[in-house]
């Protein structure tokens, strides 16, 4: 199930994986472009990918995201998760460290957790849409279409143009067999697409 989530999510997203039709604040922006250039410079640190695919995933870049992340060893997740839990600790404030811990606890198979962490995400920043997504994906993972659902609607609430939430949308009333209401979904990828 959980492959079958993940690849459709990912096939649709590619092609608009360089169209950012909603709103991206300037500092994550500026991130991506300061570890864009950190991985020219260490394109094998685990570290740097990491960081770099990170950026891409809560700035809605995610095929970037996980093209990248799927060329960083699993076992470098228990890595992320001692490091983001101290941050965590330290930091309370930055939605930043569960967004990351919460992918290493997805890659160990603890979805759970990673839901928790993201929904971590959203007490400290109620509009970072991209935790909502994820939320979802992960729901739908676990065969929770109607979860899923709900955190999508959740989602594009805080930003309509979530292309990638708009296709997880599809997905989830494609499962429930209803195509029309999936069709209509996809149709505003396109209208997004051509913005």
């Amino acid at each position: 199930m959980r492959e079958w989530w993940v690849l459709f999510f990912l096939l649709l997203i590619s092609s608009v994986s360089f169209a950012l039709p909603y709103h991206v604040d300037k500092d994550i922006l500026d991130e991506v472009s300061l570890n864009q250039q950190r991985y020219e410079q260490a394109p094998t640190s685990n570290e740097v990918m990491f960081d770099l695919a990170m950026s891409y995933a809560y700035s809605g870049q995610i095929l970037k995201g996980w093209n990248l992340l799927k060329t960083i060893p699993k076992e470098y997740a228990p890595t992320v998760i001692e490091m983001y839990s101290e941050l965590m600790k330290s930091d309370t404030n930055e939605w930043r460290y569960p967004f990351k811990c919460a992918f290493g606890y997805f890659f160990i198979g603890e979805k759970t957790q990673a839901i928790n962490l993201f929904k971590k995400v959203i007490e400290i920043k109620p509009d970072q849409v991209w935790a909502y997504g994820f939320i979802a994906l992960v729901y739908g993972e676990m065969g929770d279409v109607d979860r899923a659902m709900q955190w999508c609607h959740k989602g594009l609430k805080i930003e309509p143009n979530a292309t990638a939430i708009h296709f997880l949308l599809a997905e989830g009333y494609r499962k429930k067999k209803q195509y029309y209401k999936a069709f209509k979904r996809l149709l505003n990828v396109g209208r997004l697409q051509s913005k």
